[in-house]
């Protein structure tokens, strides 16, 4: 089972050293999704799935919201909508999304897995229900549920800033103009 390294793990450890929650959560998160990314791909490689991460994210995206857009599948994916065009011109041309008209917006299309995808996605996710166990194997079945609602609490809380206040406000900085 691919790993990401322990170096970088001490390395990372040290460097947050000092730094108020506020710097080091956010940067953790960061370096956690990016290990991800890093191992998720590297086993895709070893199982021979021509997937990588970001295409994995997008085929779940529209197999779990049927219908989304190409803009909406780049937000839920952290790419930009330019990088997710890419990945959806791939995954049409080889049969495993489809692109029809939305329903409310003439000038964007709304995508859905094909039952190729759907194995296709399938597989992928074997592989990656692996290396999700394994990343949580250190944690304890109540750590793990305490984890998930405390994400989601830091989500909800972000979604509430969003909805009241830009954050220039939020942190109590002057906006400033541009130049």
């Amino acid at each position: 089972m691919p790993r990401a390294s322990r170096r970088t793990s001490r390395n990372l450890q040290a460097g947050l050293e000092g730094l108020p929650p506020e710097e080091a959560v956010p940067y953790l998160l960061k370096s956690l999704h990016y290990s991800l990314r890093q191992v998720v791909d590297e086993a895709f490689r070893h199982e021979r799935i021509d997937m990588s991460f970001a295409h994995l994210g997008a085929l779940f995206a529209a197999d779990s919201e049927p219908g989304l857009t190409g803009g909406e599948l780049a937000r839920r994916g952290c790419v930009t909508a330019q990088t997710m065009n890419t990945i959806l011109r791939r995954l049409e041309a080889d049969g495993q999304i489809e692109r029809k008209a939305h329903p409310a917006n003439l000038r964007a299309d709304s995508w859905h897995v094909t039952r190729s995808g759907r194995g296709r996605l399938a597989k992928a996710k074997v592989v990656g229900t692996k290396i999700w166990r394994n990343m949580l194997s250190s944690l304890a079945p109540a750590e793990v549920r305490q984890l998930q609602g405390l994400l989601l609490r830091c989500i909800r809380s972000l979604g509430q800033q969003s909805d009241v206040a830009p954050l220039s406000r939020v942190r109590g900085t002057k906006r400033s103009r541009p130049r």
